[in-house]
């Protein structure tokens, strides 16, 4: 208790303003960016419209590191270096907001084909221009699934790690980053406690408040739309700056910047042999890939059997996890590990199983709870066991939902930072994201451009793959 009663709640109030604000402002520009984009998806169904939702691999699966070596590039590049944006707040803001803004283009274009059509032609007859009908009509409607939407971007950036401790340095820490460093500095865990619990807390409170606003029951048809050439072509532009992050983060890995030519030098020097002895890139690749590999199998099975056994509460503590520290997590897991020598392979597959149950559970929900009861009777009325069911019925129907779960979750490890960087695994357990920073921090840019592309191809081709599975269902 002495120790509660000697902490600096001041200091405690900064940390919660700069991460408000981070949260804050991210939300609020994310939804400004998405806002023409979503309209225009919203009323045209055609290569753009596919391409502008194929941009939500970005939030959930584009790397974190990636990210950071993808913008550290274009900070640094000639005509952007003046202004001094690298290790700021703008950095940090325009990471989150390319990161975050296909969020808000999801929630927003599905919001608006659900509104019916006879709701918004009885605003027109009313007098109500597009304007007014949207600010009126629409916006109210929307609100709750939007705010769905703007929950995941404010927690996204609220609890942020990897951009905000590469872009913006610790004079800008967020309470993630704080939590982190309050450990592996001071080795504070009161402190560090405390922290994680506000944060807990807090991301909890404002998830509970969508709870006050019940999505309406609305099931528009799709109504194709004349759209003005403004709408259209900053929709191309949105899609371009986007795409841009994307292949800048491929590109440079084969293009080496000091000479102004094509080369293939980071990459050769990535798998030499002298290299990976003060770099472990093989051994965290191979590290990463095991990771990945098995943990989703573990959290399709207890996904699986937590939409089986589905209650009320169900929901609320899936998505409650989201609100904890996934540094607080790397912490804990670290300490069993001094304290029960329990293998750190393993403790990191607890870690991702837990920060990747919500992502699964998610995308395998419509699926199984939804599963045709009729079928399900009949396997009742033959006796079937519950796995004989699963195994003969449940498993060949839902085989392509379980394995495009498997590559989603399979990418998501695959470019986890926050919790490998919290547990300082560098040496005893180095994983790719970490020895991929270990390069971006000692400024051997080239090769971590060609490490960050590698990581980058292999997530696009497994998500644009998970996604053609899908599609079949």
């Amino acid at each position: 208790m002495s120790e509660i009663k000697n902490l600096d709640y001041f200091e405690y109030f900064k940390l919660f303003k700069i991460s408000l604000l981070q949260g804050g402002v991210s939300v609020f520009f994310s939804t400004i960016v998405a806002l023409v984009p979503a309209y225009y998806m919203s009323y045209k169904r055609n290569t753009l419209t596919k391409l502008l939702e194929g941009l939500i691999f970005i939030p959930f699966f584009f790397p974190t590191i990636s990210t950071v070596v993808a913008f550290t590039l274009i900070f640094n590049l000639p005509f952007l270096k003046d202004f001094n944006i690298l290790y700021s707040l703008k950095a940090i803001i325009l990471a989150n907001v390319f990161y975050n803004s296909p969020i808000m283009i999801k929630y927003l274009s599905q919001g608006m084909r659900n509104i019916p059509k006879n709701i918004v032609e009885a605003g027109k007859i009313d007098g109500l221009n597009e304007i007014g009908v949207f600010f009126k009509i629409k916006l109210p409607l929307i609100f709750p699934q939007v705010f769905r939407g703007m929950f995941l971007v404010f927690i996204y950036t609220f609890a942020s790690f990897g951009v905000v401790l590469a872009l913006g340095g610790i004079r800008y820490s967020n309470f993630e980053v704080e939590i982190a460093n309050t450990l592996l500095r001071d080795a504070n865990f009161t402190k560090a406690l405390i922290l994680g619990a506000f944060q807990f807390l807090f991301l909890i409170a404002i998830n509970l408040l969508g709870e006050l606003y019940s999505p309406y029951e609305l099931e528009g048809e799709f109504r194709q739309k004349e759209i003005s050439s403004w709408v259209f072509l900053y929709s191309i532009l949105y899609f371009l700056i986007e795409s841009a992050v994307v292949l800048i983060g491929i590109f440079y890995g084969f293009y080496n910047y000091y000479i102004g030519k094509f080369s293939l030098d980071g990459f050769i020097r990535l798998f030499n042999q002298s290299f990976n002895s003060s770099y472990p890139v093989l051994e965290g690749i191979r590290n990463s890939l095991v990771l990945a590999s098995i943990t989703p199998i573990f959290v399709i099975i207890f996904t699986y059997l937590l939409l089986k056994n589905f209650t009320k509460m169900t929901s609320a503590v899936v998505f409650s996890t989201m609100g904890f520290s996934s540094a607080f997590l790397g912490i804990a897991l670290i300490y069993i590990n001094i304290l029960y020598d329990i293998k750190l392979w393993i403790l990191l597959i607890v870690g991702y199983f837990l920060i990747t149950v919500p992502i699964a559970y998610s995308f395998m929900y419509q699926y199984v709870r939804e599963f045709p009861k009729d079928i399900l009777d009949l396997a009742k009325i033959d006796r079937l066991s519950p796995l004989k069911t699963f195994l003969l019925i449940e498993c060949p129907i839902l085989k392509n939902v379980f394995l495009g779960t498997y590559l989603q979750i399979f990418a998501i490890i695959l470019g986890e930072f926050t919790i490998s960087y919290s547990m300082q695994l560098g040496r005893d357990f180095p994983t790719l994201a970490l020895v991929n920073y270990s390069l971006f921090s000692d400024k051997k840019l080239l090769e971590g451009a060609a490490l960050s592309s590698v990581n980058i191809i292999i997530v696009v081709a497994l998500f644009y793959i998970s996604n053609k599975i899908t599609e079949k269902e």
